[in-house]
């Protein structure tokens, strides 16, 4: 009973502490983490098994459902691994990486110049209150401290692409996505090839299409109303949204309800509605990361400069220790937790290319997976440790 008590107790602790940083202190913060007590409770049995990479092995051989992989090493296919990869999952931030993919083919083309600047300012409208805020401020203050944002506030779009990669604030996703272009983006989208990937929205437009706070309508209703997935119809209420956001008459009384109100839903109800989100699934994330990695993607420049915004993982020692490169980009958000990444093993010298998926998890494992980055280190060490590539493949073998 003792053990019991100081388990949960320790588990209490840590989800406290990362609601405090994603929410702030305040009595609203605490008031919506009591109104999420069951939530917190969802799947409680499984947090202390999963406290070791072999825990959260089983976790996932016993949760097929919320979790994709798909693990290719070009130079020995033997220990690749494909688990529920073609499941479609959301993307989320990794729709940054699509992003990417277009700034890349434009500045080849001579559409953008990536020395062309931007205002924080301007970025900083397509900010949500209360959404994402600590993650937007973190993104500002890395700008000015490695000086990619100057004194007036300005950014140029290369170094804007590199914060993007690093930090995923939604309004710098926003912004680089209207600067492009709706059509642009979709132009250079369709020169992926991908089949059963959805195009990248505005996250503002998406938040606000999916909030009841704002729709009037209960979370339930918003996935019956839309299908229970993403369609065009939704991708043009994103749009039409984020442009009221943006400049309609709307936008104070939207600021008022977010700030009073957030979304209006609960965190099993804010998980749930990534149904709604646009959509992906690993096998398609890995096929254009490993043309990438080969240079193929277009050009071998266009694949270059990719890989280098990717690769900011390698100013960690802790990275370069197990890795001779490694470039990574990484979603957290409440009840997903993805990636992808690519790296060639320091003891090996094998080049793996990775996408990894955990969907819609229990609330009280993403707490306890967010809390320690445990994500991204059983994705790291998937790359380049021999017993959890062996461990991974059983439970493939044993359900594919």
């Amino acid at each position: 009973m003792a053990r019991i008590i100081k388990f949960v107790s320790a588990f209490l602790g840590v989800a406290v502490f990362i609601f405090i940083l994603v929410f702030g202190i305040n009595r609203s913060s605490f008031e919506t983490m009591f109104d999420n007590r069951d939530g917190l409770a969802e799947g409680s049995e499984w947090v202390e098994k999963t406290y070791s990479l072999l825990g959260l092995t089983q976790y996932i051989a016993e949760q097929p459902a919320l979790v994709s992989i798909s693990s290719i090493n070009l130079d020995n296919p033997g220990n690749s691994i494909q688990y529920q990869q073609d499941e479609l999952r959301p993307l989320g931030t990794l729709s940054n990486f699509i992003l990417m993919i277009a700034y890349s083919s434009a500045i080849e083309s001579g559409i953008i110049n990536p020395e062309e600047t931007i205002s924080w300012d301007q970025v900083s409208r397509y900010q949500l209150p209360g959404i994402g805020a600590s993650i937007h401020r973190d993104t500002f203050r890395a700008g000015r401290n490695r000086e990619w944002i100057d004194p007036d506030g300005n950014i140029t779009i290369g170094n804007a692409l590199n914060l993007l990669s690093r930090h995923n604030s939604l309004a710098l996703s926003d912004y680089l996505l209207t600067y492009l272009g709706r059509d642009r983006v979709y132009e250079f989208f369709n020169q992926t090839g991908l089949q059963f990937t959805d195009k990248p929205v505005p996250f503002s437009g998406l938040l606000i299409t999916l909030a009841p706070s704002i729709q009037n309508q209960q979370s339930q209703e918003l996935l019956e109303t839309w299908g229970g997935q993403f369609s065009s119809d939704l991708e043009n209420s994103v749009y039409e949204n984020t442009e009221l956001f943006l400049a309609g008459n709307e936008r104070e009384e939207w600021i008022t309800i977010l700030e009073n109100q957030r979304l209006g839903l609960n965190f099993m109800q804010e998980r749930d509605l990534l149904a709604l989100y646009p959509a992906t699934t690993a096998s398609e994330m890995t096929q254009i990361l490993e043309q990438i990695v080969k240079g193929e993607f277009i050009s071998e420049s266009v694949s270059d400069r990719i890989l280098d915004w990717l690769r900011y993982p390698m100013e960690e020692q802790t990275i370069r220790r197990n890795f001779l490169e490694y470039g990574a980009m990484y979603d957290n958000r409440i009840g997903l937790l993805n990636g992808i990444d690519f790296g060639v093993s320091q003891f090996t010298g094998e080049t793996t290319v990775q996408a990894i998926f955990f969907d819609r998890l229990h609330i009280s494992v993403w707490f306890h997976m967010s809390s320690n980055h445990m994500h991204q280190d059983f994705q790291q060490r998937l790359i380049w440790d021999p017993a959890l590539i062996e461990t991974m493949k059983t439970v493939a073998e044993g359900t594919n």
